[in-house]
């Protein structure tokens, strides 16, 4: 039984690398210069900031 559980745990993994290597990227390299004037570490713009 233990290796029933070994098996589909390495399955389960194989399947989670294997999801994460083949998904595409963003694209370009993220800088801290994007976040200017951010107040959430998301990148989120701050609500009482105004637009110039």
């Amino acid at each position: 039984m233990r290796t029933v559980y070994a098996i589909v745990l390495l399955i389960g993994f194989t399947a989670i690398v294997a999801q994460h290597l083949t998904s595409p990227s963003s694209g370009r390299a993220v800088s801290p210069e994007d976040f200017a004037g951010a107040c959430a570490p998301c990148g989120a713009p701050c609500p009482s900031a105004t637009k110039k």
